[in-house]
């Protein structure tokens, strides 16, 4: 049964290969678009455009054509904008600023002298601030597949100085002993002299990149304008290392 079965389907095979093939196409009836005038112009009107594919003012999204965010911006009002926000170097950090890391944050502090194994005193020390304002620093939930912000909020920047302010009694009394602000000759700078004035070398290896006078400046106005000469300096240093930490 099986032997006639695959005869006859051969048979037929071959049947069909020795057929005369066609020699004319069938004609299908004209689709609507093949009736459609061609000559028409087919962005007059969005509702006879061929399928959809041409695009216009009424069926397209218009992209605008300037650096602005509503259009019809000048390019002059562009740059005078950028230029009044400063150098390359200046905007980039203005525009593109990430939140300091927690483990950046506790790394800052260790090497700054500050105790991060110091936890439970009352009033919390700059530890108990940093470990229970995990949730204003974005600190990573992993339980709820959430990673570490990237970017500055308003209740993370207020934490951070926070912290700064709370560490910086603990950073004044140990400056002195940090191997890592040692200059070349051995000697070691301190954060005030004996005036109570900042010492501009003690601030550029507080906030790890070169100190201006007009950082110095900013630092003497805080201790000068405080209610103490101790507040002052826990300010001071608060405000120079939030400023630096926070792209400001």
């Amino acid at each position: 049964m099986k032997t006639t079965t695959i005869l006859l389907l051969a048979t037929a095979a071959l049947a069909a290969c020795n057929s005369t093939p066609p020699t004319t196409l069938e004609k299908l009836p004209p689709s609507n678009q093949q009736q459609r005038n061609h000559s028409d112009d087919p962005t007059k009107d969005p509702g006879e455009k061929i399928g959809g594919e041409s695009g216009g003012k009424d069926n397209t999204y218009d992209h605008n054509q300037d650096l602005g965010a509503y259009g019809g911006r000048s390019p002059f009002d562009i740059l005078a904008e950028r230029q009044a926000e400063g150098p390359p170097e200046i905007r980039t950090r203005l525009h593109s600023c990430q939140k300091l890391p927690v483990a950046s944050f506790t790394a800052i502090l260790t090497s700054l002298g500050v105790n991060m194994g110091n936890t439970g005193k009352n009033p919390p020390s700059a530890a108990d601030l940093l470990k229970a304002g995990g949730g204003a620093l974005g600190i990573a939930d992993y339980d709820a597949r959430v990673s570490e912000a990237t970017t500055w909020s308003a209740a993370g920047a207020a934490k951070t100085f926070d912290i700064f302010m709370q560490a910086a009694p603990e950073i004044i009394a140990n400056f002195s002993t940090l191997a890592a602000c040692k200059r070349a000759d051995g000697s070691q700078p301190d954060l005030f002299d004996g005036n109570n004035k900042c010492n501009i070398d003690a601030l550029s290896c507080l906030m790890g990149k070169p100190a201006r006078q007009a950082h110095v400046d900013i630092c003497n106005t805080a201790v000068a304008q405080a209610s103490s000469i101790d507040n002052g300096k826990a300010i001071a240093v608060a405000t120079i290392l939030s400023a630096a930490h926070t792209c400001e």
